[in-house]
């Protein structure tokens, strides 16, 4: 399944939602990034709050799918 033209992502934080565009985030998801943990997803600072919003459903540019499950 492709993704959608936006990727909506979450804070698990203060449960904030915002819609991030695909291509910002394949771009942020494929740029070379040396010594990044490659089993977390691209992720953004809140702007509600301190913490750092996660994609809900996410399928990365190397096929890794990443999936926000509640804790």
């Amino acid at each position: 399944m492709k993704n959608k033209k936006e990727i909506e992502f979450i804070c698990p934080k203060c449960k904030a939602k915002e819609l991030i565009p695909t291509y910002i985030v394949e771009m942020l998801d494929a740029s070379d990034q040396i010594g990044v943990d490659t089993s977390m997803p691209p992720r953004f600072d809140c702007q509600k709050c301190n913490g750092k919003m996660v994609p809900i459903y996410y399928i990365g540019v190397k096929g890794q799918v990443y999936e926000f499950k509640e804790k």
